[in-house]
């Protein structure tokens, strides 16, 4: 069986694609809704992800 050799970066987008692709299907009743909330949500994990990198990387110099 193939295996995937991601790293911490890789593993954090898959991350938010899949919880994205989820949380629009689930909360939403339309498609355009679905598409625009799935979207969003990728939006604000990535700002999430950079943002708490940056401040991780301040605090450890």
């Amino acid at each position: 069986m193939p295996t995937l050799n991601l790293d911490h970066f890789q593993t954090s987008i898959l991350f938010a694609l899949l919880s994205s692709v989820i949380l629009g299907l689930t909360t939403k009743s339309t498609d355009r809704e679905r598409l625009r909330y799935g979207a969003q949500c990728f939006g604000w994990f990535l700002l999430a992800l950079f943002g708490i990198s940056w401040f991780m990387k301040l605090l450890h110099g």
